[in-house]
């Protein structure tokens, strides 16, 4: 990936002093300034989970850029003694390791959100000097009504959940529980406390169940403080989509959640409904973006190797699988799916193997027991695979009961039992399981994906359900050539004034929903009035915006596909094959030409 100039990560500040109390806000004003620096819309910042990585390690320049693929990183320190408090900033270019400017701020300890909107309006104005013009404002870090403290004991709650462990997550939330009966009005324990809740249960730290119903008060108290928090319209996506199954809302909430403060976990999210849609080449697009933010996720890595087991590419799907245990040995994620790429490479032995050698939170998660029933399947041990599925079919009154059916499903598929599968899938829908929604791209059930009841019953989970939408059928009428020269015209305008093009995944169905026409009308229209086909019309239009935006400044240390892809393009080859199409010449020979 090229190094874009607008690129910066702030490492974790060191703690100069002997307190360790100094140690949480130094993390505390990390993540400031991270926050802070993620506001200027222009700029890519390397998110929390990578900057930390760094933490306590001595790293160069080089290291920087190969490992966080920035231009620029922020490096401090912070001394604290009672009445004054010491910072120091220095900004690095990763390319040529040049120290070009290093600050040294003495102010008093009691005016921490003072000082963390200064030091980030300071590291702001000197990137822009450094980089280019970037849109700042005023400020970037807001006060809140909050005694220092509180404040204090806040960082050092926040401190302990971030460790992400069971015990210093449990010791964090009571922390945090203290602040918020000092100060019930301020968002971010709640909304820390509901994150950590929920990453316990989807982790498998705590029963999924226990910690979904812990975390739902303090989510419900953070709506009602500050509905247009990026966290808090960040939560309602997820509810949106894993709860409610309502895509077109989830899509809402995580879109207004990205024109907050664009974030990683922003850009899985949307990869994660694109996933559901069966838009895979999309999903990959938007997870780009967030390991581009966030090289250092566990979950990034995991999700594109999952990504490709959905595509069956196994080989590719096995080593960013691996990579995510490596940064997370704890996740339970990739192990299920590292076991079922070695099966369906035809490694049988291999894949018993390794599932028989998982210890851990694997085990308590079922994928041990779910992974070998699925190994006796495919390999014709039919007695220890329906042993397999007894033990499966205990924990179906349990907190395992989304794991248990997604296994018995595709046990059952994997051993022809195509009924006792779908069955297993309709008591899963009236269980309203997650997992229902992801068997809409799970490559082991191709087999039952057309059988009539399993088409109705995802019908049912998703009544929008791009995968299984029963076409309508209209009366075939022609416009007349008024009615296409208004339509046309009104399409022209729509397109200019949204700039519909820009969504990679807009259809036929979309475009008709703006015009207020049916599908089959628009689809004359293009074809009569613009003698083009929906494919040819939009991206037309994303031709002359790559064309427009490549030539800017600001995009000229980004790579062509980077800008095809700003421009609405998800695929490099339908890119490459319209744009000469289109323009006569290829992107490279275009760029070449405006050059010389």
């Amino acid at each position: 990936m090229q190094l874009s100039p607008k690129s910066i990560a702030v490492l974790p500040f060191v703690n100069m002093s002997s307190s360790i109390e100094n140690e949480y806000f130094c993390d505390g004003l990390t993540e400031e300034i991270i926050n802070a620096l993620a506001k200027i819309k222009e700029l890519l910042v390397t998110s929390r989970t990578s900057s930390f990585y760094f933490k306590n390690k001595k790293v160069t320049a080089k290291e920087v850029r190969e490992k966080l693929n920035v231009a620029t990183f922020i490096e401090g320190s912070v001394r604290v003694s009672k009445n004054t408090m010491r910072i120091t900033v220095q900004m690095i270019d990763t390319l040529d390791d040049f120290h070009f400017w290093s600050e040294t701020f003495d102010r008093n300890p009691d005016d921490i959100f003072k000082v963390q909107d200064e030091v980030s309006l300071f590291i702001a104005e000197k990137l822009r000097e450094h980089i280019g013009h970037l849109e700042i404002e005023e400020k970037l870090v807001d006060p809140i009504d909050v005694p220092i403290p509180i404040y204090r004991d806040y960082l050092k709650g926040r401190y302990y959940i971030m460790k992400l462990d069971v015990d210093n997550s449990l010791k964090g939330i009571a922390i945090l529980k203290a602040v918020i009966e000092k100060v019930p009005n301020f968002i971010n324990p709640y909304l820390d406390i509901n994150q950590s809740y929920a990453y316990m249960g989807t982790l498998g730290l705590l029963p999924a169940h226990e910690a979904f119903t812990k975390a739902q008060p303090f989510l419900e108290k953070a709506i009602a403080i500050d509905l247009n928090s990026s966290r808090v319209q960040l939560n309602l996506s997820w509810i949106a989509c894993w709860q409610h199954w309502d895509i077109k809302k989830a899509y809402e909430h995580a879109n207004n959640a990205l024109e907050i403060q664009p974030a990683d976990d922003i850009y899985l999210t949307i990869s994660n409904y694109l996933t559901v849609e069966g838009k895979l080449d999309s999903a990959h697009n938007y997870l780009d973006k967030a390991l581009q933010l966030d090289p250092f996720s566990a979950m990034n890595h995991h999700y594109r190797g999952f990504l490709f087991y959905l595509q069956e590419q196994y080989d590719k799907a096995i080593p960013y699988l691996q990579k995510a245990l490596e940064l997370n040995p704890d996740l339970p994620f990739p192990p299920l799916y590292i076991g079922e790429c070695l099966l369906f490479t035809g490694k049988h032995e291999a894949a018993i193997n390794y599932y028989k050698s998982l210890k851990g939170v694997p085990v308590s998660d079922l994928t041990q027991l779910g992974g070998l029933a699925m190994c006796y399947a495919k390999t014709n041990a039919i007695e220890k695979c329906h042993e397999k599925m007894v033990e499966l079919e205990t924990y179906l009154q349990s907190n395992n009961i989304d794991k248990a059916f997604n296994f018995l499903i595709l046990v059952n598929v994997l051993l022809g039992n195509y009924d006792k599968a779908i069955d297993f899938v309709e008591q899963a829908f009236k269980n309203h399981l997650p997992l229902v929604i992801l068997l809409n791209v799970e490559p082991i059930i191709k087999p039952i994906k057309n059988h009539k009841r399993f088409k109705d019953i995802m019908l049912k989970a998703i009544t929008d359900n791009v995968n299984y939408k029963q076409k309508k059928k209209y009366k075939q009428a022609l416009l007349d050539p008024s009615e296409i020269k208004k339509y046309s015209k009104e399409l022209e305008q729509i397109m200019m004034d949204y700039k519909l093009y820009l969504n990679p995944d807009l259809s036929l169905k979309d475009l008709a929903s703006y015009l207020e026409l049916p599908t089959n009308y628009v689809s004359q229209l293009l074809n009569l009035g613009f003698q083009k086909n929906f494919s040819e019309y939009v991206n037309t239009f994303r031709v002359m915006e790559f064309k427009e935006r490549v030539l800017l400044d600001e995009n000229k240390g980004l790579t062509i596909m980077a800008v095809a892809y700003d421009s609405g393009f998800n695929s490099k080859t339908v890119f490459n094959t319209f744009f000469k199409k289109i323009e006569g010449i290829t992107p490279n020979a275009f760029l070449k030409s405006k050059s010389n």
